[in-house]
């Protein structure tokens, strides 16, 4: 088995205790993304539109990023009640993390792909 796809498959999300009305686990899997797309498909916003949203900080796509994120560990949480405890003072704080996440596999990614080109030379 190819040594990059048998890693994509071990591969688990990074969980992050975050605090919200209690402590609570925020993962983005691929529930999470799967809950995102389609909690906005009949308004056609793709998950492109909902990251570029949540870098500019639009209060509907950090709500609707950490719901999806949490959802996994409380099926009955619903946007209302996450976006209660999302304020002015909280807001840029949530949206790092959750960017941070994103992110993270995504610079993980190009630190593989650079130490194989390293290896290849």
């Amino acid at each position: 088995m190819d040594k990059g796809l048998k890693k994509d498959m071990q591969h688990q999300p990074e969980e992050v205790k975050i605090q919200l009305d209690k402590e609570r686990t925020y993962r983005l899997d691929l529930n999470a993304y799967f809950e995102l797309d389609m909690l906005y498909e009949d308004k056609e916003k793709t998950y492109h539109h909902l990251e570029a949203d949540l870098l500019n900080m639009r209060p509907y796509a950090v709500r609707a990023f950490l719901w999806a994120g949490l959802v996994h560990e409380d099926p009955e949480l619903t946007l209302e009640e996450v976006g209660k405890h999302i304020d002015v003072h909280n807001i840029s704080q949530y949206s790092q993390v959750i960017y941070k996440l994103i992110l993270g596999d995504k610079m993980q990614q190009k630190q593989e792909e650079k130490e194989t080109n390293v290896k290849k030379k």
